[in-house]
């Protein structure tokens, strides 16, 4: 049987990629769009091919992190080692790049530096290590 705080971290990283992708996508498209209309304003000064390859490059950039964390999130619902370790990896890469929150305090930037110490603490204790084959 699952621990409950391995699928609270399962379900929080199926958010977190659900959202990059959704993201991801309205990058892609809002690209596209901000391309037309500056066809329309520029004519024909090439910025509309340079805020579209933007918004499409952002996007999928966006898109395959949000993948990665949905497989660590699958990973970690099915209770296998590889995932815990990518889970363990992608919550020390968003520390790592939530390091300006102790300059910058924000209450949510807070709250994600907080959760993910918690995963990987949690992640790492022994009984919990022990469970994923």
């Amino acid at each position: 049987m699952r621990p409950l705080g391995v699928t609270l971290i399962a379900v929080w990283r199926f958010l977190w990629g659900g959202l990059g992708v959704l993201l991801g996508l309205l990058l892609i498209v809002a690209g596209g769009v901000a391309a037309k209309f500056l066809a329309m304003v520029t004519s024909g000064t090439g910025i509309e091919h340079f805020m579209s390859g933007i918004g499409i490059f952002l996007g999928l950039i966006i898109i395959c992190f949000s993948l990665v964390g949905l497989a660590a999130g699958w990973g970690v619902w099915s209770m296998k080692h590889w995932g815990r370790v990518l889970c363990i990896a992608l919550s020390a890469l968003g520390l790592l790049f939530s390091f300006r929150v102790i300059f910058h305090p924000h209450p949510l930037g807070l709250v994600r530096v907080l959760i993910d110490a918690a995963i990987i603490v949690y992640l790492l204790m022994g009984d919990v290590k022990a469970r994923f084959a």
